[in-house]
Protein backbone atom coordinates (compact mmCIF):
# COMPACT_ATOMS: atom_id res chain seq x y z
CA UNK A 1 0.00 0.00 0.00
CA UNK A 2 2.97 2.40 1.17
CA UNK A 3 4.46 1.61 -2.40
CA UNK A 4 1.17 2.34 -4.52
CA UNK A 5 1.03 5.73 -2.49
CA UNK A 6 4.82 6.54 -3.58
CA UNK A 7 4.27 5.51 -7.06
CA UNK A 8 0.72 7.87 -7.29
CA UNK A 9 2.82 10.95 -5.75
CA UNK A 10 5.51 10.19 -8.45
CA UNK A 11 3.10 10.00 -11.23
CA UNK A 12 1.45 13.53 -10.22
CA UNK A 13 5.41 14.90 -9.70
CA UNK A 14 6.23 13.40 -13.52
CA UNK A 15 2.81 15.29 -14.83
CA UNK A 16 4.75 18.67 -13.28
CA UNK A 17 7.75 18.09 -14.64
CA UNK A 18 5.94 17.71 -18.10
CA UNK A 19 4.18 20.94 -17.56
CA UNK A 20 0.38 18.71 -17.76
CA UNK A 21 -0.19 20.27 -14.42
CA UNK A 22 0.57 23.54 -12.49
CA UNK A 23 2.13 23.26 -8.95
CA UNK A 24 -1.30 24.50 -7.47
CA UNK A 25 -2.66 21.16 -9.25
CA UNK A 26 0.19 18.87 -8.03
CA UNK A 27 -0.34 20.41 -4.59
CA UNK A 28 -3.93 20.01 -4.73
CA UNK A 29 -3.44 15.92 -6.11
CA UNK A 30 -0.70 15.59 -3.43
CA UNK A 31 -2.95 16.61 -0.64
CA UNK A 32 -5.67 14.14 -1.96
CA UNK A 33 -3.10 11.09 -2.36
CA UNK A 34 -1.82 11.83 1.32
CA UNK A 35 -3.38 14.12 3.92
CA UNK A 36 -1.65 14.53 6.66
CA UNK A 37 -3.30 13.65 10.01
CA UNK A 38 -4.27 16.97 11.22
CA UNK A 39 -5.91 17.85 8.11
CA UNK A 40 -3.61 20.36 6.81
CA UNK A 41 -2.40 20.53 3.51
CA UNK A 42 0.80 19.13 2.46
CA UNK A 43 2.30 22.78 2.00
CA UNK A 44 0.91 26.11 2.21
CA UNK A 45 -0.96 28.25 -0.80
CA UNK A 46 1.93 30.65 -0.34
CA UNK A 47 4.55 27.84 -0.63
CA UNK A 48 2.47 26.36 -3.72
CA UNK A 49 2.68 29.79 -5.11
CA UNK A 50 6.37 30.31 -4.45
CA UNK A 51 6.76 26.70 -6.01
CA UNK A 52 4.62 27.41 -9.26
CA UNK A 53 6.55 30.94 -9.48
CA UNK A 54 10.18 29.66 -9.30
CA UNK A 55 8.43 26.81 -11.54
CA UNK A 56 7.84 29.18 -14.55
CA UNK A 57 10.69 31.22 -14.06
CA UNK A 58 12.51 27.88 -14.77
CA UNK A 59 10.63 26.90 -17.72
CA UNK A 60 11.46 30.35 -19.18
CA UNK A 61 15.13 30.22 -18.75
CA UNK A 62 14.74 26.33 -20.31
CA UNK A 63 12.71 28.40 -23.01
CA UNK A 64 15.39 31.17 -23.63
CA UNK A 65 18.07 28.65 -23.58
CA UNK A 66 16.54 26.38 -26.39
CA UNK A 67 16.25 29.40 -28.68
CA UNK A 68 19.59 30.78 -27.95
CA UNK A 69 20.98 27.41 -28.54
CA UNK A 70 18.98 26.88 -31.54
CA UNK A 71 20.13 30.13 -33.46
CA UNK A 72 24.14 29.64 -32.22
CA UNK A 73 23.83 26.21 -33.91
CA UNK A 74 22.13 27.79 -36.99
CA UNK A 75 24.59 30.35 -36.72
CA UNK A 76 27.63 27.70 -36.22
CA UNK A 77 26.04 25.74 -39.56
CA UNK A 78 25.84 28.94 -41.73
CA UNK A 79 29.60 29.53 -41.09
CA UNK A 80 30.63 26.42 -41.77
CA UNK A 81 28.71 25.85 -45.04
CA UNK A 82 30.86 27.64 -47.02
CA UNK A 83 34.16 26.34 -45.56
CA UNK A 84 32.92 22.75 -46.06
CA UNK A 85 31.86 23.10 -49.29
CA UNK A 86 35.23 24.62 -49.91
CA UNK A 87 37.23 21.96 -48.39
CA UNK A 88 34.92 19.44 -50.44
CA UNK A 89 35.89 21.13 -53.49
CA UNK A 90 39.46 21.47 -52.67
CA UNK A 91 39.32 17.42 -52.08
CA UNK A 92 37.78 16.84 -55.22
CA UNK A 93 40.33 18.58 -57.36
CA UNK A 94 43.27 17.06 -55.63
CA UNK A 95 41.61 13.69 -55.56
CA UNK A 96 41.05 14.46 -59.69
CA UNK A 97 45.13 15.46 -60.11
CA UNK A 98 45.72 12.45 -58.11
CA UNK A 99 43.61 10.23 -60.54
CA UNK A 100 45.44 12.23 -63.72
CA UNK A 101 48.76 11.61 -62.20
CA UNK A 102 48.15 7.72 -61.92
CA UNK A 103 46.62 7.13 -65.23
CA UNK A 104 49.76 8.81 -66.87
CA UNK A 105 52.43 6.82 -64.90
CA UNK A 106 50.50 3.74 -65.94
CA UNK A 107 50.62 4.82 -69.52
CA UNK A 108 54.19 5.28 -69.24
CA UNK A 109 54.63 2.46 -67.96
CA UNK A 110 52.90 0.21 -70.14
CA UNK A 111 54.31 2.26 -72.70
CA UNK A 112 58.15 1.42 -71.94
CA UNK A 113 56.84 -2.24 -70.99
CA UNK A 114 56.33 -2.37 -74.59
CA UNK A 115 58.97 -0.68 -76.08
CA UNK A 116 61.04 -3.09 -73.67
CA UNK A 117 58.99 -6.47 -75.45
CA UNK A 118 59.36 -5.44 -78.73
CA UNK A 119 63.43 -4.85 -78.17
CA UNK A 120 63.64 -8.03 -76.71
CA UNK A 121 61.56 -9.53 -79.31
CA UNK A 122 63.36 -8.49 -82.05
CA UNK A 123 66.92 -8.29 -80.85
CA UNK A 124 69.64 -10.44 -83.41
CA UNK A 125 66.60 -12.13 -84.93
CA UNK A 126 64.47 -11.91 -87.83
CA UNK A 127 61.16 -10.57 -86.13
CA UNK A 128 58.04 -11.15 -87.59
CA UNK A 129 56.32 -9.02 -84.84
CA UNK A 130 53.42 -6.03 -85.68
CA UNK A 131 55.13 -3.18 -83.34
CA UNK A 132 51.20 -2.34 -82.15
CA UNK A 133 50.36 -5.70 -80.96
CA UNK A 134 51.98 -8.77 -79.16
CA UNK A 135 55.07 -10.08 -80.24
CA UNK A 136 54.71 -13.02 -82.49
CA UNK A 137 56.96 -15.35 -82.89
CA UNK A 138 58.40 -16.93 -85.96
Amino acid sequence: MRNDMKEERMKVLDLLAEGKITAEETLSLLDRLHPTSEGHRFVSDETAEQIEEKFQRFAKSAETFAKEFGQKASDLYKDAQPRIKKASQTVLEKTATLVDEIAKSLHETIDNAKKRAEEECCEGEDCTCDKDDTPKPN
